[in-house]
């Protein structure tokens, strides 16, 4: 595989080949979101999300709760402006995106648009959420594809992000690599495994194959309630799993892994507070980058429904990774996620 830098890092571990087995009374939310190119590469980039929220019951049958797509059309120019967005179901307002950045600042617009959407813990808030990051990955398909000059691949007299996060440290290998070839180091990660259940068919919401010289983001977070020092549910945390992975599809469709990370924490089931969390860091872009998992013991004491907040304002920095802080974000909806659940297993017969 042509690399535009010979200097290739393999990666820091190996990438997941699986994903834990639905337990039951429990509450799986899976996105995807796919960043194509269906008219080329200097035509406009096209944001494909697609998500469910699936409850199964403590008799192991399947109760659906959620269910959400999404699209944005992204100006492939250089400016990344919106140029259409839509919501299956529909979102009241979001019309008013148009004509906002894809990158920064998108988050903020979007809670001017759909104050509810995230208030209200929604799937749909969670596919558009992405919307900023995987604009950026995308941004590095060019360089991947050998074309020098396109794309967030090419530093030209572009300042460099030094100090963002942890991949991108002074004298780390991402700022060397550009300040010697002027061009960002492209990790060409190790082959990405499927992340399935091969047991369940259920296990993600139903995924289609990746074009060539397309990324795809992959999120699934589990929710479930262990058993307690006296055995039984009730006394026991609110327990999370999840699995987070981007990745890039070659030219001959094969996937290979962009990032990856594992988190696992634990809930007070009483305050929503964190416990307990810890990141597992896989496939990653830099040999720094996976200093950045130690940034998840600072959840630790922290309320799960204020996490993006919190996120937003204090994990910033050479001791922080953008993806992971992604996924810290995507916990905040855990309350909303174990409600509607409940409600769904009581209400709605199995599917």
């Amino acid at each position: 595989m042509a690399s535009a830098d010979d200097r290739r890092w393999a990666g820091t571990a190996p990438a997941a080949s699986s994903v834990p087995r639905r337990r039951r009374g429990s509450v799986r939310r899976t996105i995807t979101i796919d960043g194509l190119r269906p008219g080329g590469i200097d035509g406009p980039l096209l944001l494909v999300g697609a998500g469910r929220d699936l409850a199964t019951g403590v008799d192991g049958n399947a109760y659906l709760v959620d269910a959400a797509a999404t699209s944005v059309v992204v100006d492939g120019s250089g400016g990344r402006s919106v140029l259409q967005v839509f919501a299956e179901p529909a979102v009241a307002g979001l019309e008013a995106m148009v004509g906002e950045r894809a990158g920064s600042g998108f988050r903020r617009a979007l809670a001017a648009a759909a104050p509810e959407l995230e208030r209200g813990g929604s799937l749909t808030h969670q596919l558009l959420d992405e919307t900023p990051v995987v604009t950026l990955v995308a941004g590095s398909v060019p360089l991947r594809m050998g074309l020098s000059g396109h794309g967030s691949g090419a530093t030209g007299k572009r300042k460099l992000p030094i100090g963002v996060c942890a991949g991108w440290s002074e004298g780390g290998a991402l700022a060397v690599a550009a300040a010697e070839t002027g061009r960002a180091l492209v990790s060409w990660g190790p082959p990405a495994p499927a992340l399935d259940d091969g047991d369940d068919d259920l296990a993600w919401h139903p995924v289609e194959p990746l074009p060539p010289q397309s990324v795809r983001r992959r999120r699934l977070v589990d929710v479930w309630r262990g058993v307690g020092p006296d055995g039984r549910t009730a006394s026991a945390p609110i327990r999370v799993e999840v699995r987070f992975r981007d990745t890039y599809s070659e030219a001959d469709a094969s996937e290979t892994v962009v990032h990856e990370y594992g988190l696992v924490v634990r809930v007070d089931p009483d305050t929503w507070t964190i416990l307990e969390a810890e990141a597992v860091p896989g496939p990653l872009p830099a040999p720094e980058c996976p200093a950045a998992a130690a940034s998840a013991s600072r959840l630790v004491g922290e309320p799960i429904e204020d996490l993006r907040s919190k996120v937003r304002d204090d994990f910033t920095g050479t001791t922080t990774c953008t993806h992971l802080n992604d996924t810290f974000r995507a916990i905040a909806d855990i309350r909303h996620l174990w409600t509607a659940a409940s409600m769904a297993r009581a209400e709605r017969p199995p599917s």
